[in-house]
């Protein structure tokens, strides 16, 4: 939860301080001086949700100046920090709730070149001046504290966004809704309910000691943290300008300085590829997550993929750090493959559900293939109840134990019965082959795992039943049907198949 290279207290000494726009953030050095504004903090409490990196930035109260060329600079605000870790893709869905308690503000006024800065005459002299104070000058900052959270749900394609955009909103939950207690009802139950995988981050600064809030918590905490003592302030925001805007100074001694920053940061520049090319190496590493959860190795095409986009970020790396050395450095268009091919999409076929047992109960469900997979769902753990009937009694009860990217917990289905002990199935391991024997009811349940264990219960009555999934297949979880006993039982399994890839609508 630190600031990075946000100072504590200090802002207004920022006021000025050059700014590297490509690499470097900001610099100790300054070239200008001149007067400045002090104006009153404000407090904001709002609730954004935002289809797009940029959206996020501006939900954040990142300046828009500022929006990609924090991707590669080094000396930036916790904010900026913080952002770069939610691993966003092009396709995320955020909902970020934001806070502040602005403590000052201090603009730049009446702006000039301190008297011992020599005007640059040539290409050469300007990038020696841009080397040392920047290509731009810290022209407005903000000092205070702030609470943000952020649930970035992961979706693939852009109907996908549509639809769980309008999901929230159909539940209350918009960009714009006033930050309400009622608000964290909707958010708490939406959260429930949707099959979209999502990861949640927040982070507090300005406060010496920051206790962040439970989740369940968080909207009620964003509305007190206006009345919270800032006793370590930090940097919030911060504007910069471009130097040639100087009097004296001018467009034309910083030509090449300014075609260059716009090489980099313009609306099609190279950090806006960067910005895309890192959300696409969040989406494959989301994917060779999920491939790792289930074993799956079939997928030698996205590793090929991700071999292209981490060269073309080398490219981009590469221009950076020949500016880094050469300010005025001449810097040829680049050709950057991967974001032709596409997006990775998750791709997978669900098999064909076998039943085993009788329709005498109610139901019991399972998610999705989509969301278990999506979610990294997996069989953690079985306990078998033995209950009346049969030879040796047939399945009571059976409790069902898994296991998500974020989560576990247990399932139980069916009435009573003689407990066997719980079985383990641990990380990495799944079933291979079951025996089960079934009429009316379930009569016998028998699991052997890939590693050789396994687990059974039950006794002799019923038909006896063999299944084994299909090579490549992996068993997610059941379904199946039970009241006092355990009626019947669904085995769900389904096979990853390589990613397919999907080009952005235009």
């Amino acid at each position: 939860m630190g600031q990075t290279g946000a100072g504590s207290g200090d802002t207004a000494k920022k006021l000025f301080s050059g700014y590297d726009s490509i690499a470097n953030g900001m610099l100790s050095q300054s070239a200008v001086t001149g007067d400045h504004g002090d104006g009153g903090g404000r407090s904001v409490v709002k609730i954004r949700v935002c289809e797009s990196i940029s959206e996020l930035a501006q939900a954040l109260e990142i300046d828009g100046s500022l929006s990609v060329s924090y991707l590669k600079a080094v000396n930036v605000t916790a904010k900026m920090s913080f952002m770069k870790k939610l691993n966003a893709t092009a396709r995320s869905v955020t909902i970020v709730v934001y806070a502040s308690h602005e403590t000052g503000t201090w603009t730049a006024k009446n702006v000039k070149l301190l008297p011992d800065i020599e005007l640059p005459a040539d290409d050469e002299q300007a990038a020696d001046f841009a080397a040392a104070y920047g290509d731009s000058y810290v022209s407005a900052a903000t000092q205070g504290g702030e609470y943000y959270a952020v649930y970035t749900f992961h979706t693939e394609t852009q109907t996908e966004q549509k639809e769980l955009t309008a999901s929230l909103k159909a539940k209350g939950v918009y960009s714009g809704v006033t930050a309400k207690l009622e608000v964290q009802t909707k958010l708490s139950d939406f959260l429930k309910r949707t099959s979209t995988n999502w990861t949640f981050d927040q982070e507090i600064t300005g406060i010496a000691n920051p206790k962040l809030p439970n989740e369940d918590g968080l909207i009620a905490f964003a509305l007190a943290f206006p009345s919270e003592k800032i006793d370590s302030p930090v940097t919030t925001g911060f504007k910069v300008s471009g130097y040639e805007g100087v009097p004296r100074m001018g467009r034309r001694r910083l030509a090449k300085i300014v075609e260059n920053r716009e090489h980099f940061l313009g609306d099609d520049g190279v950090l806006k590829a960067y910005e895309r090319l890192t959300g696409l190496q969040n989406q494959i590493d989301w994917l060779k997550r999920i491939y790792a959860r289930y074993k799956f190795t079939g997928d030698t095409a996205l590793l090929e993929f991700e071999k292209q986009v981490k060269e073309d970020v080398a490219k981009i790396n590469k221009q950076v750090s020949a500016y880094k050395r050469d300010p005025a450095v001449d810097l040829p268009n680049l050709t950057l493959p991967s974001l032709d091919k596409g997006e990775p999409v998750l791709t997978y076929i669900a098999g064909q559900t076998p039943s085993f047992g009788g329709e005498g109960a109610g139901p019991f469900d399972f998610l999705s293939v989509d969301e278990a997979l999506r979610n990294q769902v997996r069989l953690a753990s079985i306990r078998l109840f033995v209950g009346d009937g049969g030879s040796g009694g047939v399945i009571g009860k059976i409790e069902i134990g898994y296991a998500s990217d974020k989560s576990s917990w247990v399932e139980s289905h069916g009435g009573s019965g003689t407990g066997r002990e719980r079985f383990d199935i641990g990380e990495g391991r799944f079933p291979v082959r079951f025996v089960v024997n079934s009429g009316g009811y379930v009569d016998r349940f028998e699991m052997h795992l890939d590693d050789k264990r396994f687990t059974f219960a039950g006794g002799n009555g019923g038909g006896r039943n063999e299944w084994k999934p299909d090579p490549g297949f992996v068993v997610l979880g059941f379904t199946g049907r039970a009241d006092r006993l355990l009626d019947q039982i669904k085995i769900v399994h389904a096979a990853l198949r390589p990613a397919e890839y999907r080009q952005p609508l235009r």
